[in-house]
């Protein structure tokens, strides 16, 4: 093994101190990245939990899962595609308009990029019998059953219960007992 020598060690160290603020900025959005992935990843886990403790209306044997808008779970989402809720086979549909997700939606996440329009998709997915779910703050408020969001590391949830009565979805008493805030 050769000996190191310090004046080139030095060197390579100052480089190197030279070179990360460069690559500072670069590597945060990586991690913002990994971050967000794992947090879509756990929200896809929770949704599927909430549904097999959920009484949805009209399934006949299949129950559709729909994202509205932009996709934020990445490949996540496909994970759940095939899976059993009862009797149902869960299958993940990608609706390009509201009115196409309330024809053929048994759950509908409602994505970010739809929320200034989620009051009347919250009020329409009452009307039909669709359980809706978002993570854009303040949509249980608005009409959303399920609004996700992350509480010390952990999936949270405020729950509209009026919305669901009014959509003929019962959620478990297990699960509601887990929820932070209920309307």
């Amino acid at each position: 093994m050769k000996p190191v020598r310090l004046a080139h060690l030095r060197k390579n160290v100052h480089r190197l101190a030279l070179h990360c603020p460069l690559l500072f900025p670069l590597l945060l959005p990586a991690a913002a990245q990994a971050q967000a992935a794992d947090e879509y990843a756990a929200k896809v886990a929770f949704i599927y939990n909430i549904a097999q403790f959920s009484t949805l209306p009209n399934m006949n044997g299949v129950v559709r899962l729909c994202v509205l808008g932009r996709d934020p779970f990445g490949s996540a989402l496909g994970t759940l595609e095939g899976k059993m809720l009862a009797n149902a086979r869960l299958t993940i549909v990608y609706p390009r308009s509201g009115p196409e997700a309330l024809m053929q939606c048994h759950i509908l996440y409602i994505s970010a990029s739809e929320a200034d329009d989620i009051a009347a998709l919250a009020g329409s997915a009452r009307a039909a019998g669709v359980l809706t779910i978002a993570d854009t703050r303040g949509a249980a408020r608005k009409g959303v059953m399920l609004e996700l969001y992350v509480d010390d590391r952990r999936i949270a949830f405020d729950f509209n219960g009026t919305a669901a009565r009014g959509a003929g979805i019962a959620l478990s008493s297990k699960v509601l007992r887990l929820a932070r805030v209920i309307y």
